[in-house]
């Protein structure tokens, strides 16, 4: 199974919501769109399951054309912010709803049922129904009724947002293994940059209606195409310099920089990307603010006017004023133009 989104493009009233928006979802593989709210995610969806029609651009599912298709014939799963089960029916006859829907046998019925409600760890709550299981429970089950009928892709519209933080990492543990387990393809929206970093093969990351940048989730956080993006995945240090034939130079001394463009340049690196050494007697800098976050230490270090920001694990003491060494890594340096 693969999704491609070609040019999709979305206004309610004056307001464009989507600009141009291409991105393709791999089969078997987790895509996570990222972004603020208000930013489209959600718009994505609704247009890829058909809740919505674009203006402009076309969506297709294994090569087939699906933009105008009927939503029930698109063999799409949808997971919602809240569950949304049926509060009439019970866990296991929610779960089995779409598989009564598409006139299953009884006997497939029970085994995929209770298949799934294995999978979830949620057996014992069969026959309860949804106002006497928690809002977890409640998740999961939904979970379940969105694999029941075997869906060619998930969408999942930020469903642990109402979690509270242990529940909702275990939620993700949990929907990432399965998506492992049983090769699913799913494209998942979150505004939380460690949640998507944690779950992700693919992110796309959208702001104000575009797609800033799409790849793996290590090149996208590691390998930012702006500063925009950079900031968004987390924030990083900058470092103006120059490249030229294949070295860049800077205030920090040079760096290998092959396959590069020569010219004006930034090498760009995470705070945890550098580390501090007492012993160097080469790269001194003065340290100016430390912050301490638990086991973590922040530590601000300036040099002719240019400051880092460097995180560590490091038991040594470091103090306001302290004169350090810097050690940068010796590969994966990434520089933008």
């Amino acid at each position: 199974m693969k999704l491609r989104v070609e040019g999709i493009r979305k206004a309610f009233g004056q307001e464009s919501v989507l600009k141009d928006i291409h991105f393709d979802a791999q089969e078997g593989k987790f895509l996570s769109i990222l972004g603020d709210s208000g930013s489209g995610k959600s718009t994505i969806l609704k247009i890829i399951t058909g809740l919505v029609e674009p203006d402009d651009g076309r969506v297709f599912l294994d090569g087939e054309d699906i933009t105008h298709k009927d939503p029930a014939q698109r063999g799409i799963a949808y997971v919602f912010q809240s569950p949304l089960l049926f509060p009439h029916l019970t866990v296991y006859e929610n779960i089995a709803f779409g598989l009564e829907v598409k006139k299953v046998s009884k006997s497939e019925l029970q085994k995929r049922v209770s298949e799934l409600l294995s999978l979830l760890k949620i057996e014992e709550l069969a026959s309860r129904y949804p106002a006497q299981i928690s809002g977890g429970q409640q998740q999961r089950v939904s979970i379940a009724r969105a694999l029941a009928t075997k869906p060619s892709l998930i969408l999942m519209d930020e469903p642990f947002s109402g979690l509270d933080p242990t529940l909702r990492m275990e939620m993700g543990t949990l929907i990432k293994s399965l998506q492992e387990l049983l090769h699913l393809t799913i494209i998942f929206v979150t505004h939380d940059v460690n949640e998507s970093l944690r779950l992700s093969d693919q992110i796309a990351l959208i702001a104000d209606g575009q797609i800033l940048q799409t790849g793996d989730a290590k090149s996208v956080y590691y390998r930012p195409q702006n500063q925009i993006v950079a900031s968004f995945m987390g924030g990083g240090n900058w470092i103006k310099g120059i490249i030229e034939q294949g070295v860049f130079s800077c205030d920090f001394g040079e760096f290998q920089a092959k396959n590069f463009l020569d010219g004006e340049a930034s090498l760009f690196l995470r705070p945890h990307q550098i580390a501090l050494n007492k012993n160097l007697k080469s790269d001194i800098v003065k340290i100016e603010e430390i912050r301490r976050l638990g086991k973590e230490i922040q530590v601000d270090v300036l040099r002719e006017g240019v400051k880092l920001t460097i995180e560590t694990f490091d038991d040594h003491r470091y103090d306001i004023g302290d004169e350090v060494g810097l050690e940068f890594p010796k590969i994966a340096l990434h520089y933008v133009n």
